[in-house]
């Protein structure tokens, strides 16, 4: 996902948290990385949010996760309106593929990978 923080785009996705990250969110935090992801969406944990906010703005580098001050509310905001941005691209998807394959229309000129119509010829006058 993409997060929009004052002006920059930072791209955060969960499933890229490497093993360092995780074990460094897990001391600064005192949360396995499951309680941690259960906290940041109950809220009321500053710890919790400041290991996000250090992952995001930092890029979870060598910084220490300490020295990462942000302004909580407005980071907040801008992960909100990227998780509902990406919920409904993930939605879209979804609808896509339960719709299936469209056949895409004939060309008005005839050509093109449309199915031929068949031809009706009259019958011979008898007589």
């Amino acid at each position: 996902m993409i997060i929009e923080y004052e002006g920059q785009r930072h791209e955060f996705d969960f499933d890229e948290i490497t093993v360092k990250q995780a074990i460094k969110i897990e001391k600064h935090t005192g949360l396995t990385l499951t309680e941690w992801g259960k906290a940041l969406t109950e809220g009321g944990s500053a710890i919790a949010i400041q290991a996000f906010g250090w992952l995001v703005l930092a890029g979870g580098r060598d910084s220490a996760i300490d020295d990462c001050d942000f302004k909580m509310g407005k980071l907040g905001e801008a992960f909100a309106k990227a998780a509902e941005e990406e919920d409904a691209a993930e939605k879209a998807r979804e609808a896509a593929e339960a719709a299936g394959p469209t056949v895409p229309a004939s060309p008005p000129n005839g050509s093109g990978g449309g199915s031929i119509p068949a031809l009706s010829l009259p019958s011979p006058p008898t007589g």
